[in-house]
């Protein structure tokens, strides 16, 4: 199984803040919804790794990567992904960026049916969903 990551756990709640804030983020509540998400015991490391400390990964450096992976895959997500990855650190973070650039582009069907398959099912993303 294929599970997703921190920043698809984040990728949810803001899916279900826009849904649920008319289109609009109330960053407050946002960052209330991520930090509820986290189980009890969490270590004071972990929860800086996955709400952001800013230690070690900065968008400054991230985002550019992340882009010009894409700009050379726009019509290729299969390979824009296996090449992002290739670059190596903060792999989860810079595949999610460079992928969401060029899915807008693509669509997810290009990905190969058994990446769908082995993927971990996505929690509910609005309230909607969950009655």
């Amino acid at each position: 199984m294929w599970r997703w990551s921190d920043d698809t756990s984040q990728a949810a709640v803001l899916v279900r803040e826009l849904a649920e804030g008319g289109g609009d983020v109330d960053q407050d509540r946002l960052a209330l919804r991520i930090a509820a998400r986290m189980p009890a015991h969490t270590s004071v490391r972990h929860a800086a790794n996955v709400l952001g400390s800013g230690y070690r990964v900065s968008g400054p450096v991230t985002a550019p990567y992340a882009l010009w992976r894409a700009a050379g895959h726009l019509d290729d997500l299969h390979e824009g992904l296996w090449t992002t990855v290739a670059g190596r650190g903060d792999i989860d973070t810079i595949c999610a960026i460079a992928g969401g650039v060029i899915a807008a582009r693509t669509g997810t069907g290009a990905l190969p049916p058994t990446w769908h398959a082995a993927r971990e099912p996505l929690p509910p993303l609005t309230s909607q969903q969950e009655e």
